[in-house]
């Protein structure tokens, strides 16, 4: 009679990796453990991926019956947010992983990530079954939390943006920024000087993100031009989160950092500083020649200025860049056209 597998052992594929992290699954057809998830040899999940399907379908009423019996009894963070700090620790203590708050703490030191921590306890316990390493890894990210949260993490600056787009869905902008404000606080933090492109940035995390910062980075910065619409503080902020970006992560590429140098232009002009946005959009236009978005940009602050303003100079000077953008570009010739429909329009109500 052959011998049942144990969960540690050798996985009899020839992979080389511990069953549990190999074939298990396979056979079981179960929807297994976060770490096996993690370990598998299928492509990287991200765990913030993860953990987010998991507390989402546990949470949603849509959810196959079925699936979400199989998550209620699985370790999820929103079970381990429910308990006590005390309990989370005693639970920890059982396992015989030599758990020590203040070795908890030290050892942080050493890291940017919960998840790459509690790597360390889930090695030192080579007997843990699937049940124990979702819990070490998620009593990692909690208590991080709650006993060191003034020392930044990546699993911050997860929490912050995803918090920020529930509240971006609401039409929140307020709370929605105010959590962006945050995520941009720990990543400038957390990613050393050395990295000076967003996409370096995103490779130098030891877990990606559930959104990438080269992604996100951009949604924030068209978001701050729409709060801005109802507190002109988000403006302010549009200019110096676009400046801050651009000498953070120069050798980004191109294209974004023309998109930032010129929400720096807008945001300036949408406060009504025409001529430091004039000059801002000059040295746009003289930097990237062929970006025709400078010239529309700068086109459509004039527009905007003469339409506020009842000055019909603004439409001319509207004209006159856009029609400069077309002729040295030869690109967005329909938005360009739909831009000059706009000041006929303009002009005949003036």
């Amino acid at each position: 009679m052959s011998r049942k597998i144990g969960r540690n052992d050798p996985c009899p594929c020839g992979s080389g990796k511990k069953y549990k992290h190999c074939c298990l699954n396979k056979e079981t057809g179960s929807i297994g453990s976060i770490w096996e998830v993690l370990h598998s040899p299928a492509p990287h999940v991200s765990v913030f991926a993860i953990l987010r399907f998991m507390q989402h379908n546990l949470e949603d009423p849509g959810t196959d019956a079925q699936l979400k019996e199989c998550l209620r009894k699985c370790w999820t963070l929103g079970k381990l947010e429910q308990m006590e700090t005390s309990d989370i620790v005693t639970r920890l203590d059982a396992m015989n992983l030599g758990f020590e708050i203040e070795r908890f703490k030290e050892d942080a030191k050493r890291h940017i990530s919960a998840i790459r921590l509690a790597e360390g306890y889930y090695i030192a316990s080579s007997h843990a079954d699937a049940d124990s390493d979702d819990f070490i890894l998620l009593a990692t990210i909690v208590l991080w939390k709650r006993l060191i949260p003034e020392r930044f993490n990546i699993e911050m600056i997860d929490d912050a943006i995803q918090e920020g787009y529930k509240y971006i869905q609401q039409n929140n902008y307020k709370d929605a920024l105010e959590r962006w404000g945050r995520a941009w606080t720990i990543i400038m933090s957390i990613v050393p000087s050395y990295i000076t492109s967003v996409e370096e940035a995103d490779e130098y995390l030891p877990e990606p993100l559930t959104q990438s910062i080269h992604n996100w980075s951009q949604s924030f910065e068209m978001q701050l031009a729409n709060g801005g619409r109802d507190d002109i503080s988000f403006y302010y902020q549009r200019i110096r989160y676009c400046r801050e970006f651009c000498a953070i992560f120069p050798d980004t590429r191109e294209s974004i950092l023309q998109n930032m140098y010129r929400a720096e232009a807008e945001a300036y002009a949408a406060l009504g500083y025409i001529e430091t946005a004039d000059n801002l959009f000059a040295e746009l236009v003289e930097r990237y020649p062929d970006n025709v978005w400078g010239y529309i940009g700068w086109g459509d602050m004039y527009r905007h200025y003469a339409r506020d303003t009842n000055d019909p100079s603004g439409y001319e000077r509207a004209e006159e860049l856009y029609r400069l953008g077309l002729a040295r570009c030869g690109t967005e010739a329909d938005t360009i056209q739909d831009r000059l429909e706009w000041l006929d329009e303009g002009r005949s109500a003036t």
